[in-house]
């Protein structure tokens, strides 16, 4: 037992190092897998990923999750299943700050998710996401 938990805190902090964003490709990678779960119609398990990434403390975190866990069957109702997700817009202003937004397909409607990432140095960070039903929004 004494040396796995010296293993974990030898390898802790290069697996955390692994996962820092460094590049705008390792934001859109980032991205990705978490739209990919979403697809999947595992939303929670999505919005966990954002969580090693998102600078906000692990009870506010855990309060949002738990809000969408609770939207989730009012979701389903309304929209029906989960059919996919597209990409929609990438956008960059400057060297720091970027947006991806994706559309959550389901059988009767769409989802907006923006991903907001700030780059204060040299790694970037969720700096906010929002998620909305808002189809006219998506045109602007």
């Amino acid at each position: 037992m004494r040396y796995l938990i010296v293993f974990l805190i030898v390898i802790l902090p290069f697996t955390a190092l692994a996962q820092e964003l460094k590049s705008k490709d390792d934001v859109r990678t980032f991205s990705e897998s978490i739209m990919g779960k979403v697809a999947r119609g595992e939303i929670i398990e999505g919005l966990q990923l954002l969580k090693t990434h998102f600078p906000i403390p692990s009870s506010e975190f855990e309060v949002m999750v738990e809000k969408f866990r609770l939207q989730a069957p009012a979701i389903k109702q309304r929209f029906g299943d989960t059919v996919g997700v597209e990409l929609i817009r990438e956008r960059e202003l400057g060297q720091s700050l970027m947006m991806i937004h994706y559309v959550q397909k389901f059988e009767k409607t769409v989802m907006n998710w923006r991903f907001y990432f700030y780059r204060p140095k040299t790694t970037w960070i969720v700096s906010t996401f929002f998620t909305d039903d808002q189809l006219q929004d998506t045109f602007k």
